[in-house]
Formats: C-alpha cells, sequence, structure tokens
C-alpha cells in the first residue's frame, strides 16, 4: 500500500506541472483506464439492465403465435 502512495503522490507532482488542456487528456485517459477494469468492461451492460430487457420483451417472446417455431 506504501508504494500505491508514492505512486499517487508522483502522479500529482506531474499533473501539477500540465497544463490544464493535458491535465484533462490524463483524466480522460485514467477514467478509460478503469472502465477496462470495471465489472462491465466486456458488455457494458448490467445484470438490471439485461433482466428489464427480458420483462418488455417477454411479450413478444412469450405470444402463442410463436409458439409454432418450437419444436
Amino acid at each position: 500500500m506504501l508504494k500505491l502512495k508514492q505512486y499517487e503522490n508522483e502522479l500529482i507532482k506531474v499533473i501539477d506541472k500540465l497544463p490544464e488542456d493535458k491535465v484533462i487528456e490524463v483524466l480522460d485517459f485514467a477514467k478509460f483506464i478503469q472502465s477496462q477494469h470495471s465489472p462491465m468492461s466486456r458488455s457494458q451492460i448490467d445484470k438490471s439492465s439485461l433482466l428489464l430487457q427480458q420483462k418488455s420483451l417477454s411479450k413478444i417472446w412469450d405470444s402463442p403465435e410463436e409458439d409454432i417455431y418450437d419444436l
């Protein structure tokens, strides 16, 4: 954990010396990296969104007309 704190301090020192437009770039890049390591990074869809979609589409999927395709 001490090593992480050292990296944080070094990063802050570097950022303090950058112009504002470069700080924004660093922040944008950091958010991009964070998104790549988040639990939703692969699909960008969380479980609750999928369940909501499933519920709304069940009216279409569970219709008697569709039963003819079940073999």
